[in-house]
């Protein structure tokens, strides 16, 4: 209709549009618009045309000049209106001045549209806020709020004035006048809008007054109250135009059918739908109107997806998918994706969820937290950085995650992985110096990039210097020139820009969290959009839908919480007060996106309406208004709306994608009992894998036939067995040659001795701890547990070296079972007296009791004892606990003779068995299964409430 009238207007000068300028009230119309006028155009002979030119009004409004002062952006009027609370504390209590910066600054630009006079002297502004609350009886909370906002709004505008600046909502205003004086001879056609500020209807009103202007409006303007005309009829009695006849031959049934079902009349919804039946016998709505509800936001997802293929097979296109909820809509682009369906989305997202402002946010943590190794390991990761060529970076980055953060438990600090680089490459001639300085240069590369910005986390410094400093680090980590060949990395350059000229009208210093969180709220603002394609499916909210025709329409998430939604929190003014001053409502808001979403219903042939039962267990209501239109259907005809035909097909494996893998589904889960084959069985068993085959055979299959082990994590704290580390080291340094340590001790070891034994296990300790204390420095109070225990050890050492006078430690030792087992141990202690041995274990933690080992359950004794060639008298654990040293015989004499040789055989049968195939079932222990590292693959949880079993 629009293009029709338009070309009506200028057949005259057809092919020349150049004198008509359309002002469209939404973006995504343009495009459709102008398809329309060159098709129309062709039908009348032209194949081209000279314009016109089509953009919304807000663009073409920014043209119009000149202004009287600069105008001010939104990060800049935050930083000038944030520097204004600081130094009126007085009037605001509790309050972060940032955030009410922020909704001062969305009340005056409100309050300045919509021409709303606060007048220089307090009172009659307290008396209107008086009035509107309704509050007969003096309110210190209103006094209060008065009180604040008159003084800030005044002082607020003198900045403003004092510092030749303009907001935009006046700068607006200047625009409007300028054009009014200066008019050019161009005529504006203003289409789709429904509503206009009291300086744009003034504007408007003088233009279609003069002829300088058309109206053209989407719907009718018929009613007042709960109706979709409401925006409309409002509008045109705002400018004082009648709203024009309509045609009743025009009128779709949907018309008729919108029109009852909103009829604010004195009939029950029941009598108007049975009315409405008499006069239109026929359910012709039905034919092109459905409804859908799936029971989660999965299937709706799905649902959608699935429709918009049977469309497309169907050769039906364009099609639109439009919703508020941009979680759904981001499930169903990702599951059209993967069916290899494009959409074009006009809705798009939050610029902070990008994967450019990921790596800009994970960069500055980096900097903030001594270059902790989660942030930096993704900033080093990321696409946007890269130190020369791709595949090399990526090498290097593995060996600094794999070798120096997780095996040397690196967790940050830009030192620390310096030293342990070069202390690893000392100690693994696999490690070449080429890898060790390719990987110092990109640490250098890094420290160097973070130089500008580490001197600013402390203290405060105006917005300028931060931004200076994080585009130089940008530039040196060379992420500025990734970000600007990727749109979303484009649009973020755009932002820091935009922050930069901010900056420029303020000398406000902040300090580094100020400035962190007032760059984070600008990119959470910001909004990005993917490049458009041509894609037959497009993706728009509710407001971006209006002007355009599809061939079907999707209104998917149909909730109340996104239909009609809620009330906007307010910090300022009830309902009853913003309209008492001319500020829109919710009831305003309320009717026009009641208005959008009827005209979305006309926007088609075919809609489809959907919507979900419940979210995470959790009832989900649906959209009124969706309720009200089937509700009314089916009083109407005793019959729903209800698509039943694609709820089938969902239910269908054929209805959706093929896909490659032709796999079967993995069974129900089971209590596993797999098989090994001998050629993936270990060749030497350790200590710890016979104890893990006789803890749970399944563990063994999955750590040593498959050779499985779980991620390594960083520990940012010294762990118990770290520190079970350290005094194994400490220990067997006091009694062997441990390089660059102290020690060992030399001599017969008495009461004569103790103190230089002390005090050369002091020394010892110092020096074990001091590397733990440089990298962590809670190891200190682990050293300050060993301190506690020394004395009690060390008593405990003299005792027994006048029982047991010969020992070695850390003792290596092998033995052959048969001709596929073979077992290696490294045993803590061995000692001799009279011809015996005894066998001493370390344990930091709690060991095993005595019946655990005499019953078989505990075998890392009873392997050592069965590693050596001596027979052995006795099976200790020294147990270092929070203040003592306790020994713990397990076995010794008769007993001990006993059991080692029914460890020999149950090994010797265990071997066999393995050899021959034998299962290897998962118990299912809860003792074993509270440590086990592979309970993610063994699935416990799964079978072991149920009745499946091994065979």
């Amino acid at each position: 209709m629009a293009a029709q009238q338009i070309l009506d207007h200028y057949r005259a000068a057809l092919p020349d549009l150049g004198d008509c300028q359309v002002l469209i009230a939404c973006e995504a119309g343009i495009a459709a618009l102008r398809a329309e006028l060159l098709r129309q155009a062709a039908q009348r002979g032209y194949p081209a045309l000279l314009g016109p030119s089509i953009e919304p009004l807000d663009r073409w409004l920014s043209r119009q000049g000149p202004l009287s002062a600069t105008v001010l952006n939104q990060p800049a009027r935050e930083l000038v209106l944030a520097d204004a609370l600081r130094n009126a504390a007085s009037l605001y209590t509790a309050t972060d001045p940032w955030q009410l910066a922020g909704q001062l600054l969305t009340l005056f630009d409100e309050l300045t549209r919509h021409a709303v006079d606060i007048p220089a002297d307090f009172e009659p502004f307290h008396a209107r806020l008086k009035d509107g609350y309704a509050t007969p009886a003096p309110s210190p909370s209103l006094q209060q709020e008065a009180s604040m906002l008159h003084t800030l709004w005044h002082a607020w505008r003198r900045q403003l004035a004092d510092e030749h600046l303009l907001d935009p909502a006046t700068a607006r205003h200047q625009q409007l006048a300028h054009h009014l004086q200066h008019p050019g001879k161009q005529e504006l056609w203003l289409i789709g809008h429904t509503d206009f500020t009291p300086a744009e209807r003034h504007w408007l009103r003088t233009l279609l007054e003069s002829g300088r202007a058309h109206l053209l409006l989407h719907g009718e303007a018929r009613h007042r109250g709960f109706h979709p005309d409401r925006p409309l009829t409002e509008l045109l009695e705002q400018l004082g135009i009648e709203a024009p006849p309509h045609r009743e031959d025009t009128r779709s049934d949907l018309d008729h059918l919108i029109d009852a079902l909103f009829d604010t009349g004195p009939d029950h919804l029941q009598q108007r739908a049975q009315d409405f039946a008499r006069q239109h016998p026929q359910d012709a709505a039905s034919q092109g109107l459905k409804t859908f509800r799936a029971s989660d936001p999965e299937q709706e997802a799905q649902a959608v997806a699935l429709q918009v293929r049977r469309w497309l097979l169907d050769d039906i296109h364009p099609i639109a998918i439009v919703t508020e909820d941009r979680r759904l809509a981001r499930r169903v682009r990702a599951i059209l994706e993967s069916s290899n369906i494009e959409l074009d989305d006009r809705g798009g997202w939050a610029l902070s969820t990008t994967s450019a402002a990921a790596t800009l946010e994970r960069w500055l943590e980096t900097v903030e937290e001594d270059f902790a190794c989660g942030p930096l390991l993704d900033v080093l990761k990321s696409p946007f950085v890269c130190f020369g060529e791709r595949d090399a970076h990526l090498a290097q980055v593995r060996r600094l995650e794999q070798d120096i953060i997780l095996h040397e438990n690196i967790a940050r600090g830009m030192a620390r992985y310096r030293h342990h680089l070069d202390r690893r490459s000392e100690r693994l001639p696999d490690w070449s110096e080429r890898m060790r300085l390719a990987v110092h240069r990109m640490l250098n590369l890094v420290d160097h990039a973070a130089s500008p910005l580490l001197p600013l986390l402390e203290g405060a410094r105006p917005a300028g210097a931060y931004l200076a400093a994080l585009q130089e680090s940008l530039q040196e980590i060379g992420a500025a020139d990734c970000f600007a060949d990727d749109r979303a990395g484009q649009r973020l350059l755009d932002v820091l820009e935009a922050l930069q000229q901010a900056a420029t009208h303020s000398d406000v210093t902040l300090q580094w969290s100020e400035f962190r969180n007032w760059l984070g709220r600008n990119l959470e603002h910001a909004s990005f959009q993917p490049a458009p394609c041509a894609s037959p499916v497009r993706l728009l909210t509710l407001e971006q839908s209006r002007l355009q025709r599809f061939a079907a329409t999707i209104v998917a998430g149909c909730s109340q919480e996104h239909l009609p939604g809620s009330p906007p929190g307010l910090a300022f003014f009830n309902q009853r007060v913003r309209s008492a001053l001319g500020l829109p409502t919710w009831s305003q808001q309320l009717a026009l996106k009641l208005h959008h979403f009827c005209r979305v219903l006309h926007s088609a042939e075919r809609v489809l309406l959907t919507s979900h039962r419940e979210r995470d267990g959790e009832p989900v209501n649906a959209s009124p208004w969706l309720e009200l239109l089937e509700v009314f259907h089916q009083n109407a005809y005793r019959s729903d709306l209800e698509d039943t035909e694609l709820g089938w097909l969902l239910r269908q494996a054929q209805a959706y994608p093929a896909s490659s893998d032709q796999a079967e589904l993995p069974r129900p889960q089971t209590q596993p009992a797999p098989h090994a084959d001998a050629t993936v069985q270990p060749d030497t068993w350790s200590v710890y894998t016979h104890q893990r085959l006789i803890d749970c055979p399944y563990r063994f299959f999955a750590a040593d036939a498959l050779g499985l082990k779980p991620q390594d994590e960083i520990r940012e704290a010294l762990s118990k067995s770290d520190y079970g580390s350290l005094v194994h080291r400490i220990v067997q340094a006091f009694h062997s040659n441990v390089e660059r340590l102290p020690g060992p001790w030399s001599g017969p070891l008495d009461e004569s001795a103790r103190d230089r034994a002390a005090h050369l296990l002091e020394k010892i300790s110092q020096a074990v701890f001091n590397e733990a204390v440089a990298d962590n420095f809670q190891a200190r109070s682990w050293l300050k547990q060993w301190q506690n225990v020394l004395p009690d050890y060390l008593d405990w050492e003299i005792r027994r070296q006048r029982e047991w006078p010969q020992r070695r430690v850390e003792v290596t030792a092998e033995r052959e079972f048969s001709p596929q087992l073979r077992m290696r141990g490294r045993i803590d202690r061995v000692e001799q007296a009279d011809g015996a041995v005894a066998i001493v274990d370390y344990k930091t933690g709690k060991p095993p009791g005595a019946d655990d080992v005499l019953s078989g359950e505990a075998v890392q004794l009873p392997s050592y004892a069965l590693l050596l060639d001596q027979p052995v008298a006795r099976l200790d654990y020294l147990e270092f606990g929070k203040d003592r040293a306790k020994l713990q015989t397990c076995a010794e004499g008769e007993a001990l003779e006993q059991l080692l040789p029914a460890v020999t055989r149950r090994l010797q049968q265990l071997d066999t068995a393995l050899q021959q195939g034998a299962a290897l079932p998962a118990w299912g222990d809860a003792k074993v299964c509270s440590y086990c590292e592979f309970t993610g693959i063994c699935r416990r949880d799964m079978w072991e409430h149920g009745s499946g079993g091994h065979d």
